[in-house]
């Protein structure tokens, strides 16, 4: 069929027209872009109509098909019109009309209806037992990593903590660095003393500045020689007070040790930091075996003393959690209580929580160090995280313990707990300035109690224990905390010349509520807070960063409360059942509870001693 025996010769244009059209037009391109397609798009269409009705036309006229009438036929569901699977078929199913002359195909419709039924029943049980099937794969090959990490073949002494494996050892001689101390501060370097430890094993003599140090034969006829250098210099000894061989620091022993390793007390140093320096505190009682006991973790501070021992430690498993692509972060993360389903670690400050969408902290997080500092679950613990994940956070400057969470139900029930309330924290601060307690906010300790905040071991003391509360509304929200004074102390640069270490107990957990409470409340903004302390004088108080550390927590054990959970955790032997004492009974004996604190960081009473020795000095010298 030609386009002339169509209907499209009877369209406003033809061909021949709209060329002759487009070479009068000024701008055949403008033209054409706006009216040709609006001329060429109808035709196209009405002539794609005309062909496929005319052909569908000559091929039906060759097919004889009896001839039903509407009043012959019923409306039945099309089989090829259903959707495969019945849940999704819309509420309007498309029907298709069928001849009806007997009940054979109402049987068969109920018989399709039942089959698919069936199907969709199989179709739900087989997807279940999928994701069930999976889910015990993935499980199981998480387990069989984290128990091969657990126990690698390797035949090295054990380091501290566990999962680090001393590759060398260094011995210090009964005489200690008598001979390389006094050289150095004669400056008269002396060949002999204790080279280089080389794979592990320590040998006679430390080579000085300078030193000529036999390395072995080579393929030459006479042994091969280098010059090694220690870098410690005679400024080094005396501006660390050192003018004995037989009690050195760290750093200064490595670099005599061995100075190819540790050219420098930078390389030293940073060593220590990681913590890849061991030190056994006397000698081996057997050989290659470092005694827990007798081992401390290598640090700047730490001194040498003759007979000790020196390891080089790295890490090589330990039962942490498997396939992580990255090193472990450059910072510590204590570890204060841990089982299959929940722990509590000790967050350093200056260290986020969770990485930020645009903060860039990369693994400098506590998530990322998370894996590398606890151990996963035993195999059959029911619903694992494969990576734990901490259930609140804390900010940035703030130290203290983190609820962590190492399997689904802990996570969902800790949540739930920060929900109702019933996770109860204790705060320790330093404020700037003496806070007031007026009379009408005081509280006794029976009335703190009430009112939901930990006082529990002080219910039972002295009744002359007084609190305070503030109940001070925060976007709109109600947000309440109760604290009291325990300690002033005299400072130089302190408002009123006094600093105040304060307890704290929040009821609600509003958004920086400590430090705001403290700061428009009460006007005595926490120590070292640059968001609220109002600059001036303040910004005297930040070089030691922010004064605010989460000291103890109470909850509900998440998993010990559990019917299953209470049958495994009285079975326990009394050493894990009571965890040193962070767990206990209620009152009644119905509920396990977490009772978990730590000592305050070592910055507080320091910070503490130095600005009252300060002040002590200048009134003592004002006074002469």
């Amino acid at each position: 069929m030609t386009m002339e025996d169509s209907s499209i010769t009877s369209a406003p244009y033809k061909t021949s027209e709209i060329r002759a059209m487009m070479d009068r037009q000024p701008n055949a391109r403008r033209w054409s872009n706006l009216h040709l397609r609006r001329l060429l798009l109808p035709l196209a269409l009405l002539a794609l109509d005309t062909s496929i009705t005319t052909t569908m036309t000559m091929a039906f006229s060759t097919i004889n098909i009896p001839t039903t009438t509407i009043s012959a036929v019923k409306r039945s569901p099309s089989s090829a019109s259903t959707p495969r699977h019945p849940r999704r078929q819309p509420p309007t199913h498309t029907r298709a009309f069928v001849v009806q002359n007997d009940n054979v195909q109402d049987h068969a419709d109920d018989t399709n209806d039942v089959r698919n039924a069936r199907m969709e029943t199989d179709d739900e049980e087989d997807l279940d037992d999928d994701i069930n099937n999976d889910n015990e794969d993935i499980d199981d090959e998480f387990f069989t990593d984290a128990e091969q990490k657990a126990n690698p073949p390797i035949d090295l002494p054990e380091g501290k903590p566990k999962g680090f494996y001393i590759v060398e050892q260094y011995a210090i001689p009964v005489d200690g660095f008598d001979a390389e101390i006094r050289s150095i501060l004669d400056a008269t370097m002396v060949a002999g003393g204790t080279a280089a430890a080389t794979n592990g094993t320590p040998t006679s003599g430390v080579a000085g500045n300078n030193d000529v140090v036999d390395t072995g034969d080579t393929e030459d006829d006479g042994p091969e020689t280098t010059i090694v250098g220690h870098g410690v210099t005679r400024d080094d000894l005396i501006r660390l007070n050192i003018d004995s061989g037989k009690n050195v620091t760290l750093p200064i022993a490595l670099m005599l040790l061995d100075p190819v390793e540790y050219p420098s007390f930078s390389r030293a140093r940073k060593a220590c930091r990681k913590g890849y320096i061991l030190i056994h505190e006397g000698p081996l009682e057997k050989e290659n075996v470092f005694d827990s006991d007798k081992c401390v973790r290598g640090r700047v501070r730490n001194r040498i003393l003759p007979e000790d021992v020196i390891g080089k430690q790295v890490r090589m498993g330990g039962g942490f959690y498997p396939s992580e692509s990255y090193q472990k972060p450059p910072f510590d993360l204590p570890v204060v209580y841990e089982d299959d389903h929940f722990a509590i670690v000790n967050k350093p400050p200056g260290v986020v929580v969770y990485s930020h969408r645009k903060g860039g902290h990369g693994t400098m997080t506590v998530r990322a160090a998370l894996p590398f500092v606890l151990q996963p679950p035993k195999r059959g613990t029911h619903a694992i995280l494969r990576r734990p994940m901490a259930c609140h956070r804390l900010d940035r400057p703030t130290a203290g313990l983190l609820l962590i969470a190492k399997t689904k139900p802990a996570m969902v029930d800790v949540t739930r707990q920060f929900v109702s309330r019933n996770v109860k924290k204790t705060y320790m601060a330093i404020v700037n300035g003496i806070p007031d307690e007026p009379v009408e906010t005081r509280l006794s300790t029976q009335e703190a109690d009430g009112l939901g905040v930990d006082v529990l071991d002080y219910l039972d003391g002295d009744d002359s224990v007084s609190w305070q509360i503030i109940d001070y509304t925060l976007e709109e929200k109600s947000a309440v905390t109760v604290w009291r004074p325990l300690q002033y102390v005299k400072s130089l640069k302190a408002r009123d010349g006094v600093l105040t270490l304060v307890e704290l107990k929040p009821k609600t957990g509003r958004y920086h509520q400590l430090r705001r409470h403290m700061a428009w409340v009460r006007d005595c903004p926490l120590v070292g807070d640059s968001t609220y302390d109002g600059g001036g004088d303040a910004m005297q108080l930040r070089e030691r960063g922010l004064f605010l550390c989460s000291n103890k927590v109470c909850l509900d054990h998440p998993y010990y409360n559990t019917k299953v959970g209470r049958e495994e955790w009285d079975t326990l032997p009394d050493a894990e059942k009571w965890a040193g004492g962070k767990i206990r009974l209620s009152d009644d004996g119905s509920t396990v509870e977490m009772h978990v604190s730590m000592d305050l960081p070592d910055k507080f009473d320091s910070f503490l001693s130095r600005e009252g020795a300060r002040e002590t000095k200048f009134n003592s010298i004002e006074k002469e």
